[in-house]
């Protein structure tokens, strides 16, 4: 059972680190989206749906 518990723990360390990977692929695109609106002139918003 030691090993199965070793499995499982290193499943959630893993999963938590994709989480967290995930955040920050959102985050980024959001920051893209902004600077693309930037770089073409256009008033960056807040909220981007689009880039989600």
């Amino acid at each position: 059972m030691n090993e199965f518990s070793r499995i499982l723990e290193l499943y959630e360390e893993l999963l938590a680190k994709v989480k967290l990977q995930e955040t920050e692929i959102v985050r980024m695109r959001k920051q893209i989206a902004t600077l693309t609106k930037t770089i073409q002139g256009q008033a960056p918003e807040q909220d981007d749906q689009e880039a989600a």
